[in-house]
């Protein structure tokens, strides 16, 4: 069975993506003529074998984030697949599916064009997906592949479970997958031209025992489960038998919450493996974490203090104080770590010009104690599905554009090592917002937009979606 995997990104952008590796491994396994397929740099061709897409029956995409929407419809436009699931019915034009980290916060984002949408965790249903396409390709037919596939509650079928633009059946998001089961742990390949190089991609965990407020891991990718340290190992003994390794990247929400971290890291110490972390929280960073940085090459971090206000940042669910940043920071200075990413937000509830003008403050401590040079990466706050802070307001175009100002002016104060400033784009954070709540006619009409040329987002109906998603279990 020909099956086209969509990436709608460039090939190191996807290559970093562990959930598109984990498909493709399945898929192999179990004997289906997959074949990898990204936005750039030939976007109609496979890497696997230079195939055309047009030889392909199946098409899924894995969807990480709101942008990839319209990345996706535009890419499916452009191979002369219609949009709309009833205009594919005649002709022989392929079956539609998603899945991705995009399925467990708000699925019905591409429900207007999928024929199905796997929610949450995948490896649990792709065997049932697999056998019913299996029978579609047999012959059993458009109509009765989506009834097969509607049989598991994880699966949103929106020709079958949406009508007149209303779910009409409860569905279930896949949040509880045993890690310790017979499924993908590691990348299944690695590359010098993917994101972080040859590194080979190692997932010790998912979902977040905290509750940060701005957040959609807590709720929407279920309670904190991680891999025994047994299952690690026996992975990497095997990979490790067959491949060179040079680096190890490490995914988990969380890497300090990881509780068997330490002999993991002694352990790829001990193979000379180098060691990068996914996610570095402040108040979990530990002297053995920056040593197998530093010990891998590496010369900076990246931490997400979130805000400059000490009271907001409690409020957010980042309960640590100024003081512990700078020594966990001088910790790491001292280790070898001279350049440090931190990630800000602005707009958050509650937030106050003081709250905007600590970040400046903080910064300013942090280069006259520790000596580092700082990069700041600063984002407009976005209600998310899912999230305690789901029904706040986003702040909109012109107040962003008046933090920003004032960010820009404060850190010129500070002359020596003044930051670099990375700052969210004001339309994209508008785009961002207006397609996280995306439902059904929204999904329908950005593919009529994009089929007709017209090249501005429809408006988000969010109260509508919010009532949608309470559907999803």
């Amino acid at each position: 069975m020909p099956w086209a995997l969509f990436y709608p990104a460039d090939y190191a952008i996807g290559s970093a993506n562990l959930g598109f590796h984990y498909v493709f491994q399945r898929l192999r396994e179990s004997g289906v003529a997959a074949e990898r397929f990204f936005a750039a740099p030939v976007p109609y061709r496979s890497v696997d074998a230079d195939t055309m897409l047009e030889r392909f029956s199946v098409i899924t995409a894995s969807v990480a984030y709101e942008g990839d929407i319209p990345a996706f419809y535009r890419w499916l436009s452009g191979a002369n697949i219609p949009l709309l699931a009833e205009d594919r019915i005649a002709g022989s034009f392929p079956v539609i599916g998603m899945g991705g980290a995009l399925s467990y916060i708000n699925p019905l984002t591409v429900s207007g064009v999928c024929d199905f949408i796997i929610l949450g965790d995948g490896m649990e249903v792709m065997d049932h997906v697999i056998e019913s396409l299996r029978a579609y390709e047999g012959g059993c037919g458009r109509n009765e592949l989506w009834r097969r596939l509607s049989e598991n509650p994880c699966i949103l079928v929106p020709p079958v479970d949406i009508k007149e633009g209303k779910l009409v059946r409860d569905l279930k998001i896949g949040r509880s997958l045993d890690l310790n089961g017979p499924y993908p742990v590691h990348s299944a390949w690695m590359t010098e031209r993917g994101a972080f190089g040859r590194t080979l991609l190692l997932e010790l965990q998912r979902g977040c025992a905290r509750s940060c407020s701005y957040c959609t891991l807590p709720q929407c990718f279920g309670k904190m489960r991680w891999r025994k340290f047994e299952v690690i190992e026996e992975a990497l003994e095997k990979i490790t038998a067959r491949f060179d390794v040079p680096q190890a990247g490490l995914v988990t929400p969380e890497a300090g919450d990881y509780p068997f971290l330490p002999q993991l890291v002694d352990r790829l110490i001990e193979k000379k493996i180098g060691v990068s972390f996914a996610s570095l929280r402040l108040d979990r960073l530990s002297e053995q974490m920056i040593t197998a940085l530093a010990g891998s090459g590496r010369h900076s971090i990246t931490v997400a203090p979130e805000t400059g206000g000490e009271a907001l940042r409690f409020g957010c669910g980042k309960k640590f104080t100024d003081d512990l940043i700078l020594e966990k920071l001088a910790m790491a200075k001292n280790l070898g770590i001279d350049r440090v990413k931190l990630y800000f937000m602005i707009g958050l509830p509650g937030e106050s010009d003081e709250d905007v003008a600590a970040m400046t403050g903080l910064c300013r401590r942090i280069i006259a104690e520790t000596g580092q040079s700082l990069t700041l990466s600063i984002n407009p706050f976005i209600p998310k599905p899912g999230t305690p802070w789901k029904d706040e307001i986003f702040c909109g175009k012109h107040t962003i554009r008046q933090k920003y100002e004032k960010i820009k002016k404060d850190m010129r104060t500070i002359v020596k090592k003044t930051p670099q400033l990375r700052l969210t784009g004001i339309k994209e954070a508008e785009t961002e917002f207006n397609l996280a709540w995306y439902g059904y006619n929204e999904s329908r009409k950005l593919a009529e937009y994009i089929e007709s040329g017209i090249t501005k987002l429809p408006e988000s109906d969010r109260e509508r979606t919010r009532t949608e998603l309470g559907r999803f279990m």
